[in-house]
């Protein structure tokens, strides 16, 4: 697998940020706060949603109602488009809304434990990571 675009809209420190990955090793470096950890945590968002016992509010950017992130990767020379969104509710709960995977020009909303699912097949996990929590 290799990231080659991350978008992400209302994850923590970050209103809208789009970077596209070199080929290669990605250091990232910056001061504490700077948003280093928000860049994984959206990553980690795109691949595999909200996590059991991760609260939505952890990475849903303070005083925002949505967000977003879409990650786009190359598995065996094919471009995969990973979206996910969640949203607050009027009562404040926070939970996960869409799930969309795009392979070529098949596009396709799915549940949440299916993308899961899908995308630990696609990139060739153990298939006992379906059932683990993190």
């Amino acid at each position: 697998m290799i990231f080659k675009k991350l978008t992400i809209q209302n994850i923590r420190s970050y209103e809208n940020l789009t970077i596209e990955f070199p080929r290669g090793s990605v250091l990232l470096a910056g001061d504490i706060g700077s948003g280093k950890t928000s860049i994984l945590l959206g990553l980690q968002f795109a691949l595999f949603g909200l996590q059991p016992g991760q609260k939505g509010m952890s990475i849903l950017r303070q005083g925002a109602d949505n967000a977003y992130a879409c990650l786009e990767i190359d598995v065996d020379g094919e471009t995969i488009v990973l979206e996910r969104t969640i949203k607050k509710a009027n009562n404040g709960s926070i939970s996960q809304d869409s799930n969309v995977i795009t392979i070529g020009k098949s596009r396709e909303e799915l549940s949440t434990s299916e993308m899961k699912d899908r995308v630990i097949t696609l990139l060739n996990y153990p298939k006992e990571f379906i059932k683990k929590s993190n």
